[in-house]
């Protein structure tokens, strides 16, 4: 190290260095993601990935024996699972194209004003929400992975499949993501267009009645 170095005077330079640098890196680099192809995402590093999307349940439905029975079957389901896997749960804004569709429709085929201007009214409210993505759901999902190879695809999409009929077997539905989903998924967390801004306050707050008077 010479005396420059020492007294920090080409720490300016390296600054300036790192983000030309930086600047010059694309999305495709930036991003660990090479190509997806089918239900397969390769990666840069030499793996390959399969996401599971679980459609989540409420357990406040059922009854104690029915949660007892569904702890049982999962856990004699899974039981035999050696390999890692990975959960993504992530929030998106819900898709309520097929319900604007079905009030659209409705307004078509209404002949009565009054109901007209009711469904013209949903309708309106329905875009509202749609624009600013107010109301979300959380989508969950499973990652398996195995390193690139002769049978490393084949073993993924196998233990896919099998991890699906697992949870067949518990009664809860899940699919294996295509290419459209895998991308989709993907813009859940790194396209900020996409990405919805969860509230993280957890300031303890202590809750009062309204009207209520001692």
């Amino acid at each position: 190290m010479n005396i420059l170095e020492l007294l920090g005077f080409t720490k300016k330079h390296n600054l300036d260095e790192e983000k030309r640098l930086l600047k010059m890196t694309t999305a495709n680099e930036f991003v660990n993601v090479t190509d997806v192809r089918g239900s397969i995402l390769h990666s840069r590093d030499g793996m390959v990935y399969a996401y599971l999307k679980i459609q989540p349940i409420c357990l406040d439905l059922l009854s104690q024996h029915e949660k007892d029975r569904k702890i049982r079957t999962f856990s004699a389901e899974f039981s035999a699972e050696r390999k890692p896997i990975k959960f993504l749960s992530n929030s998106r804004p819900v898709d309520i194209s097929g319900m604007s569709e079905k009030l659209s429709r409705l307004l078509a085929e209404a002949d009565d004003p009054v109901r007209r201007e009711l469904l013209n009214s949903e309708i309106m409210e329905i875009s509202k929400i749609a624009l600013t993505a107010e109301i979300t759901e959380r989508q969950c999902f499973l990652i398996l992975w195995e390193r690139a190879g002769t049978d490393g695809e084949h073993e993924l999409m196998k233990r896919a499949s099998e991890i699906k009929n697992r949870f067949s077997a518990c009664d809860i539905r899940s699919e294996i993501c295509g290419q459209g989903a895998i991308v989709r998924m993907l813009n859940l967390f790194a396209n900020p267009n996409s990405a919805h801004l969860e509230n993280g306050d957890v300031t303890p707050t202590i809750p009062f009645l309204a009207g209520y008077t001692k």
